[in-house]
């Protein structure tokens, strides 16, 4: 079953980040606890069952401070690193081998009436690493193998083995 694969992929990934067994980090790290329930109100919904993944999202909310919509598409080996402050938009799609650390925001870049007509929501592909506070918005593709800086607010499309940074003027670069 693709639920039991994208969380055995989760542990792994967690794992290989941070060096330590499967059964620690399935007892006590906040990332992957958010990420099953995201896995779980995911497959709830799927299936129909209305109100229930509202209920486990807003659990991980209150106990982490970490919003995943379960209406996301995320593929497994995901790693979120010290959690807090991360929000995952409704169309978000992140692939997989992807690390997220804190305060990550992927979303839509305007809200209720503002949103225009052509905005929507990211898509990350594999093996990226999107760095603490960084704020990756629209109807935009992040390519393989990208490094999101800290702090970056990215609005527009990063080719694939791409560094996205602030330099020390306070301009967004990137570099192939």
């Amino acid at each position: 079953m693709k639920l039991f694969k994208d969380i055995d992929a989760d542990l792994d990934a967690a794992k290989k980040f941070s060096l330590v067994n499967k059964a620690k980090i399935f007892f006590s790290n906040r990332g992957f606890h958010a990420l099953l329930h995201y896995r779980i109100a995911k497959l709830l919904y799927k299936g129909g069952i209305p109100f229930l993944p509202s209920i486990l999202t807003r659990i991980i909310q209150i106990l982490y401070a970490i919003d995943i919509d379960y209406k996301a598409a995320i593929d497994g080996g995901i790693v979120i690193v010290h959690g807090v402050g991360i929000v995952i938009g409704a169309g978000v799609k992140v692939k997989s081998n992807v690390i997220v650390f804190h305060g990550v925001t992927l979303g839509r870049r305007g809200i209720g009436p503002l949103i225009a007509e052509n905005d929507g929501f990211p898509t990350i592909n594999e093996n990226c690493e999107i760095c603490t506070g960084a704020i990756i918005l629209g109807n935009i593709t992040i390519g393989n193998d990208t490094v999101i800086g800290a702090n970056c607010v990215i609005s527009e499309d990063i080719p694939p083995f791409s560094t996205c940074k602030i330099s020390s003027n306070n301009f967004f670069s990137y570099n192939r």
